[in-house]
């Protein structure tokens, strides 16, 4: 019998306030949208990157207990409450990088690898990889996150058995999200997904609309949230 989860992944920028926000825009009032967001999109599965010490409530789901930092911010991973009941999850972190959950025979990876260009950067990022294969029980994996991953760098993550496809839309586009305003301008792929183990991503979604408020549009952080659904 195939089992299915939908998952939604997002960096949330520390909750920092975007340039296009009202002045008075807060922290609070970031994490209430969020909230919201996530009750729209009503995935299985969570998966925060860069959260400022402080996870949002979601009434629908509970958090793993782990709460892990990696080089900015802290990574959490939140389960739908139906599939938490009974026996809960299996949950392995990897230092500064990943927290891994074990559920239903699937290990699913929230990572957030280090940033930055050049060889040093994606060589370090390739291990990350490695490491998280390491530390996964199962065959069937699911590495999503910000990857921080530059398009050169797939095929060598590919070779280690991972599969792929870029997502439909860019998952960072600072010529359109003008998160930081005085901010560098291009796109990217930084938000991805890699699976091994028969694992299979049906659907592949990428939410760019902005939060609209007080007659203000921007956007919650400076990258957009991702949504996959995933079939075993």
């Amino acid at each position: 019998m195939r089992t299915t989860f939908s998952i939604l992944s997002w960096n949330v920028a520390l909750l920092e306030r975007s340039d296009e926000a009202p002045f008075n825009w807060s922290i609070e009032q970031s994490e209430a949208a969020i909230r919201q967001t996530v009750l729209d999109l009503d995935p299985d599965i969570v998966l925060f990157q860069e959260l400022p010490k402080l996870v949002p409530y979601i009434e629908t789901h509970e958090m793993v207990r782990a709460n892990p930092e990696s080089h900015s911010g802290h990574l959490a991973t939140l389960i739908r409450r139906e599939l938490t009941e009974g026996r809960g999850p299996r949950v392995a972190t990897v230092p500064r990088c990943a927290v891994l959950t074990t559920l239903s025979g699937i290990t699913i990876a929230n990572v957030h690898f280090t940033s930055g260009t050049g060889e040093s950067a994606a060589a370090e990022r390739l291990e990350q990889v490695r490491m998280v294969q390491r530390a996964s029980p199962t065959d069937s994996l699911v590495i999503i996150g910000d990857t921080n991953t530059r398009v050169e760098e797939v095929r060598q993550i590919t070779e280690l058995g991972l599969s792929t496809e870029p997502p439909p839309w860019p998952t960072w586009d600072s010529r359109r999200n003008h998160f930081r305003a005085d901010g560098p301008k291009f796109t990217s792929y930084f938000t991805r997904w890699f699976v091994a183990g028969g694992v299979e991503v049906d659907t592949t979604e990428v939410w760019t609309d902005p939060h609209e408020t007080e007659e203000h549009r921007f956007h919650l952080s400076d990258h957009y949230p991702m949504t996959i659904e995933i079939g075993f």
